[in-house]
């Protein structure tokens, strides 16, 4: 019976807690119910919600920094999700890589390359066989056969993907990869050029807060942005060069800090060392 009543107990918390977050939710803002599924990871939820703010309401501006954001973060997903499944497919593990292909379009639906991907596999899968990719003197064949609109468009595809995720280093990688190839290739040009301005930018802002963090003497921050720099521009020698210095501070910080524990914790020890005896 106590045991029953126990149990009894622990339901009626939880309801009551569920019905105040139920509560909560009813009352609350288009906005604040955006943040809630964003907080809780429900990302496609948040951003109907947050577009359902109108102009004139006053959550408005929070309301499309909030789409900004859940765009970059579905981007970012997507293009993690089609590299783990590129790796996966190298790998042979077709199944898994279907899974991650499938997932890469939840999150960014015009996601043409891996539509493809996930074509091509469910086809071969269905009939038994192996993707091509699965025979490595195929594969290698199917390289050299294949035609160089074929291979632009694929380098072209991933620049997009990796452009729209911010990866800007692989981007301009792709994108030099179509002007090899192609040189006139559709509008790579342009977005070659996007590509290399927005990553300037972007290096700029985190460069600039590198140095900020970096005057007060908050070291850890300031690495944390110059490698945010050195990942959208690898050869940025000035970040390396600040990232460096920064890193010999705090070592020499942690040896400071460390000496001073040692001595204070020595002279606790010899304040509390018995007097010795005199015979």
């Amino acid at each position: 019976m106590g045991s029953y009543f126990r149990l009894s107990a622990v339901l009626l918390l939880l309801l009551s807690g569920c019905s105040q977050t139920l509560m909560g939710y009813t009352g609350a803002s288009q906005y604040e119910r955006a943040m809630y599924y964003y907080e809780n990871g429900r990302l496609s939820d948040a951003r109907e919600k947050a577009r359902s703010v109108s102009r004139d309401n006053p959550d408005y501006k929070a309301a499309r920094k909030l789409i900004e954001d859940i765009n970059a973060i579905s981007m970012q997903l997507a293009r993690r999700h089609m590299e783990m499944g590129e790796d996966l497919e190298k790998a042979g593990i077709y199944n898994r890589a279907l899974f991650e292909y499938r997932e890469s379009l939840k999150y960014n639906p015009s996601n043409i390359l891996a539509l493809k991907k996930v074509e091509t596999i469910s086809d071969a899968l269905r009939s038994g066989g192996k993707p091509a990719q699965a025979d490595r003197k195929q594969a290698r064949k199917n390289a050299k056969e294949e035609q160089p609109e074929d291979l632009a468009n694929t380098h072209y595809l991933k620049g997009k993907i990796y452009l729209d995720s911010r990866a800007y280093a692989k981007a301009i990688e792709e994108f030099t990869s179509v002007l090899k190839i192609l040189p006139a290739y559709m509008n790579t040009k342009d977005l070659l050029s996007r590509a290399r301005k927005e990553r300037d930018k972007a290096v700029d802002e985190r460069f600039r807060k590198g140095i900020a963090y970096f005057q007060n003497e908050e070291m850890e921050m300031a690495i944390k942005e110059w490698e945010a720099v050195l990942e959208l521009d690898p050869s940025n020698k000035v970040a390396a060069d600040y990232k460096y210095r920064a890193e010999v501070i705090m070592e020499r910080l942690k040896r400071i800090r460390e000496k001073q524990t040692s001595s204070s914790d020595t002279l606790i020890c010899s304040a509390c060392s018995p007097p010795l005896s005199v015979n």
